[in-house]
């Protein structure tokens, strides 16, 4: 059933961009069979070349997604783990011999060098802010390292990134989403997913537009695209005629295909 959905879905994509290279090629050619067929090469082509590249991207952004969602539930674990800094331990460990783990951070120092990098977890679900920078910094400087890096859920104070230049140790601030890539997918040693965070989804411009192009307003925007084309067999059709029409056309696929503003059914209970 799914494999017949799927074909009827790619032989719809087909016959709306028909519809569209028909439109134009009738504007400005009177021989109708070379119109349909010129409609039928084009449509095709275009499918063709649309389906490459949006399956290309379609699998960038899946692995972008999925990063972010894994960024986000590394963290919310982490924040969950009684001891979260023996994770960044072992982490170290995977390609520095000299780790010295402490109560809440780590410190590594590096071979034959006069470097040494401190590394702290703060877990605070508010974000770091100028003032808990200076509790994290009170409680680290005594250490006397070179580099400080503190790995927070979000940073609030854009101001934060200007104020740690006010100090002598290189320090490196990195979010949720960086520690993933710079650590966890630079080091490739992730933390154990425990839980999983969830957030309510904030209303933005692509909810208000997801209306206008749910799947139910395809069959709207497809006849009246429809009737247009069918008009134009009978009299010779304007340029207003070609534009309105393709637009419907275009509105259709967009409603029938984008997954983006069709929202998906629930899962049957029983």
């Amino acid at each position: 059933m799914q494999t017949i959905r799927f074909v009827f879905q790619e032989i719809l994509k087909v016959a709306l961009f028909f519809l569209i290279f028909f439109v134009w090629l009738r504007y400005f050619l009177r021989n109708l069979w070379l119109v349909l067929l010129l409609s039928a090469l084009f449509s095709i082509a275009t499918y063709t070349i649309m389906h490459f590249v949006m399956q290309k991207k379609k699998n960038k952004q899946n692995l972008k997604i999925k990063e972010k969602q894994d960024a986000q539930n590394m963290f919310f674990s982490l924040a969950c783990d009684d001891k979260p800094i023996d994770f960044f331990e072992k982490l170290a460990l995977t390609k520095h011999k000299n780790v010295v783990k402490h109560k809440d951070f780590i410190i590594v120092k590096h071979e034959n060098e006069k470097v040494s990098t401190l590394l702290y977890a703060d877990f605070s679900f508010q974000g770091l802010t100028i003032s808990r920078f200076m509790e994290i910094y009170n409680k680290v400087k005594k250490a006397k390292v070179t580099k400080i890096v503190i790995c927070c859920k979000i940073v609030s104070e854009k101001e934060l990134a200007v104020f740690i230049k006010n100090f002598s140790e290189k320090i490196l601030i990195f979010d949720e989403f960086e520690t993933y890539k710079k650590l966890y997918k630079y080091y490739n040693f992730f933390p154990e997913i425990t839980h999983k965070y969830t957030i309510d989804k904030k209303m933005t411009f692509k909810d208000f537009v997801a209306y206008s192009f749910n799947k139910n307003r395809t069959k709207g925007y497809l006849i009246s695209a429809i009737v247009l084309i069918i008009s134009g067999l009978f009299v010779r059709t304007t340029i207003y005629y070609c534009i309105i029409s393709s637009i419907l056309v275009v509105f259709a696929l967009i409603s029938q295909f984008n997954t983006l503003f069709n929202s998906k059914t629930d899962d049957e209970v029983f």
